[in-house]
């Protein structure tokens, strides 16, 4: 039967496959699956020459193939934001379908993130003569925000709530650099000649061939390295003297000081679960909790009884809404919250002190409730 007929979730996953998604395991799974039948086959063959065809011509207009692209995806000209490297777009499925069609993409990378196909304008470019790479330089996340970025060297960084990632000048000609605010799963092609370096709060991460975590918020709040699989150099500044090498499973952790704290054989699913949209407590401070509550959902949190702030939460959340984590912290921790629009007050039982005006929009939770 034709590849056209395999069904919309096996494109799916084939896309993701070639856009770089999934950790190291879920990949080798897709790569033997695909290759059970001829239809996924020639599927994944389609998608990995529309990502990897490289430009014939060395004059290629890039803006006038990316018009004459959406035009074929049925995108009207007006929908393509001439001042933005990526461009979300909603076509219709059957385009990934058309092998055809697929070939003739010279001029664009196909992404699926998140049920959305994202073109990110880039030019190729040789591997026997690197230069910089073409690519937004910054990228970043709102309050409650996921968003996966592919670079042009075939690294991919999941980019966590209320985070920014900065490709550096010059990326991609020879160190490929980028600083980080916040937290991301990054999976990198790893290329002795031209190294991947994370910037994040004063201390340089350094993959030598691997998929980890970085999560660096700054404002006093300690610096975090996970490591999945293969392994990464940690150090301060720029000696490579002072540079620890960690393993899959490791955790460092780095302080203002700027000691460096390595755990070994660590359940990295805490460190992890933010790139699939999991938000995971593990016997977490109540001032951490509130941290993330608001990260995640863009509300102000306000603790009206400093007593409750020695207590700990262990749970977790996956597409819940902002009542509903509410609810279980409530319960949980033998508090009450007052929720007056974006803003939420926690407080002891019995405290009434916060308590709003009939007339404000409320929700009020008492432990067991």
């Amino acid at each position: 039967m034709p590849s056209g007929s395999l069904p919309d979730d096996d494109y799916d996953r084939l896309a993701r496959f070639v856009a770089g998604e999934g950790t190291a395991a879920e990949r080798a799974e897709t790569e033997r699956w695909a290759q059970e039948i001829a239809e996924r086959r020639e599927a994944l063959a389609a998608l990995r020459l529309a990502w990897g065809t490289p430009i014939a011509e060395p004059a290629w207009d890039v803006d006038r193939a990316w018009q004459t692209l959406a035009r074929r995806i049925e995108v009207s000209s007006t929908d393509v934001r001439n001042d933005s490297n990526v461009v979300d777009i909603g076509v219709r499925r059957r385009w990934w379908r058309d092998s055809a069609r697929i070939m003739r993409v010279a001029a664009a990378v196909v992404v699926i993130v998140g049920g959305a196909l994202i073109l990110p304008r880039l030019r190729s470019t040789s591997d026997s003569a690197p230069r910089a790479l073409a690519s937004a330089s910054e990228f970043s996340t709102r309050s409650g925000e996921h968003r996966t970025v592919n670079l042009p060297d075939g690294s991919t960084v999941v980019l966590g709530v209320s985070s920014t990632l900065r490709l550096r000048d010059g990326y991609g000609a020879g160190a490929r650099e980028v600083e980080l605010s916040g937290e991301a799963l990054f999976t990198v092609d790893h290329d002795a000649a031209r190294p991947f370096r994370v910037h994040v709060n004063g201390t340089v991460v350094e993959d030598l061939g691997t998929e980890f975590a970085v999560r660096g918020y700054g404002q006093g709040t300690p610096l975090r390295v996970a490591v999945a699989s293969g392994s990464v150099a940690v150090r301060r500044g720029t000696s490579a003297d002072t540079a620890v090498v960690l393993v899959p499973r490791d955790v460092a952790t780095l302080g203002d000081a700027g000691a460096v704290t390595v755990a070994r054989n660590v359940d990295l699913t805490p460190f992890t679960a933010f790139a699939s949209g999991r938000l995971i407590f593990t016997d977490a401070p109540f001032t951490d909790v509130v941290v993330e509550l608001e990260r995640w959902y863009g509300v102000e949190v306000r603790v009206i009884d400093g007593a409750i702030l020695d207590r700990h939460l262990t749970s977790a959340f996956e597409g819940e809404s902002l009542d509903e984590v509410l609810r279980v912290i409530g319960m949980t921790l033998d508090v009450r919250y007052v929720r007056n629009g974006n803003r939420i007050d926690f407080m002891k039982q019995g405290d009434t002190s916060a308590l709003p005006s009939p007339a404000a929009t409320t929700v009020l939770a008492e432990a067991g409730a």
